[in-house]
């Protein structure tokens, strides 16, 4: 018998066959493409609720974008570039109002309800008991600001009216019907008030162009989300169990004001981001760069609506997300996926306004909002920056991190006034933009080092 080697057999016997081995990879590369198309299938299933309410919400609310846009362009070239700057005073004042009454129930209502399903009647009751309270009060304090108004003044009853009809709007229930997954219907409610206000808007303008003015728009504000209110509270006061809340909703109202007091001051902090930066620009440049920089504004609104529809749905999942138990891997992969769809949703806005922004504002206004171009080229750039805060302020609040956000709010909302006062009297409306820019970036920045620290630190 011949001498073998016995190590050459055995490595022999242990090497693949080359041709085995080809033939086999197109097996295994199959089988691993049907994995993934399999597993792609599983998320697709078991993301079916949330498909369908953004379906619902963006078709509904593309509707309306249409349809509001449209509208708002007829209201600045009927109004003119002067009135229509009034017009954008009445909503920056009213914003004021809607974030003093919602005592920032719209960040911390449906996370609350979500985590605390058994509290949900009380929570309801006492969060509408003391937005109720404060409605009143802003009402009242506008009613007295007026009368002590001079005779010439830019308060008119019309801009009044427009706070007022404005800040009903911030008694609506949309977080709970965001906690029970019911984004479709309260979309419809939203339907039914847009196309009503919007039917009364352009009645008004073809029927009597003349007598159209900024007291009628109040007007129907007032009537249209007052119906919206009531159409919320029809539906959903049947399905809450409100046995018993009477007994203790005002010792229940204090404990939720104090729980939700730090996000509310969040909340007023950060409307020196995009607020104050308007009533800023209206004392150094007048209503004239006001109605200029709130044409261009009225541009960007369509990308905030697409990524208000996102995070309505966003946020709920952010809390389900981040509950107890959840491993922080899976935070940290949800927290990316939810960044990365917010940031594609309004990238081809932002490439729009920051290449054609002159011819933009001159195919849909006068001529005389086409100084805005290079505001609405830099609000471009702004919103490559929105979407990622809007991310960051969610998961903040989800994972119970008021205190660092409420800082990171403060420091931002206080760099924001400062850079207003610095660039607004050289640079006008760009200089508002550039202010509300480096403002949004450095809070943003702030966050996302506070949100990595408290991943490492439920990870170590």
């Amino acid at each position: 018998m011949p001498n073998v080697n016995t190590e050459t057999f055995e490595a022999a016997k242990m090497k693949p066959d080359p041709v085995l081995v080809e033939s086999a990879a197109p097996k295994r590369n199959g089988i691993k493409s049907s994995l993934l198309l399999r597993n792609f299938w599983f998320f697709i299933i078991s993301q079916k609720t949330n498909l369908n309410n953004l379906s619902v919400l963006v078709i509904i609310n593309l509707t309306l974008a249409g349809l509001g846009f449209i509208t708002k362009v007829k209201i600045a070239n009927t109004l003119g570039k002067a009135d229509f700057g009034l017009f954008a005073y009445g909503f920056a004042i009213a914003a004021y109002g809607r974030v003093i009454i919602s005592f920032g129930f719209e960040r911390t209502l449906a996370r609350d309800i979500i985590h605390f399903p058994k509290r949900q009647g009380q929570l309801v009751a006492s969060s509408l008991l003391l937005r109720g309270l404060l409605f009143v009060g802003v009402n009242l304090a506008l009613v007295v600001w007026k009368f002590f108004s001079p005779a010439v003044s830019d308060l008119t009853w019309g801009v009044v009216l427009v706070v007022l009809g404005q800040s009903i709007l911030a008694l609506e229930l949309r977080a709970v019907y965001d906690s029970w997954g019911k984004m479709s219907r309260h979309a419809i409610y939203h339907l039914v008030q847009r196309c009503l206000y919007f039917a009364l808007v352009w009645a008004t303008i073809l029927l009597v162009p003349d007598s159209f003015n900024i007291l009628w728009i109040g007007v129907f504000l007032i009537v249209t989300f007052s119906l919206y209110i009531l159409l919320q509270c029809s539906w959903a006061f049947k399905r809450i169990e409100f046995t018993g809340v009477t007994k203790t909703i005002v010792a229940d109202t204090i404990s939720l004001a104090k729980g939700n007091l730090i996000v509310w001051f969040a909340c007023l902090g950060s409307l020196s981001f995009g607020i104050i930066n308007q009533l800023i620009l209206k004392y150094y440049g007048g209503k004239e760069a006001l109605g200029g920089y709130s044409a261009a504004w009225l541009i960007i609104s369509i990308g905030i609506l697409l990524l208000a529809q996102v995070s309505r749905i966003g946020c709920p999942a952010t809390a389900r997300n981040t509950k107890p138990g959840v491993s922080t891997q899976a935070k940290v992969r949800f927290l990316i996926k939810y960044a990365g769809v917010m940031v594609f949703i309004v990238s081809p806005i932002c490439l729009a306004t920051i290449l054609w922004p002159e011819f933009i504002l001159r195919q849909l206004f006068k001529s005389e909002f086409a100084s805005a171009s290079n505001a609405l080229r830099m609000m471009g750039i702004f919103m490559m920056i929105y979407p990622l805060e809007i991310v960051a302020a969610h998961y903040m609040v989800a994972i119970h991190a008021e205190a660092s956000y409420f800082r990171n709010v403060i420091v931002g909302g206080v760099l924001s006034p400062l850079l207003c006062f610095l660039f607004i009297p050289v640079m006008q409306d760009v200089g508002a933009v550039l202010a509300l820019i480096l403002a949004n970036f450095t809070t943003m920045a702030l966050n996302y080092y506070a949100i990595i620290k408290k991943l490492q630190k439920s990870n170590s």
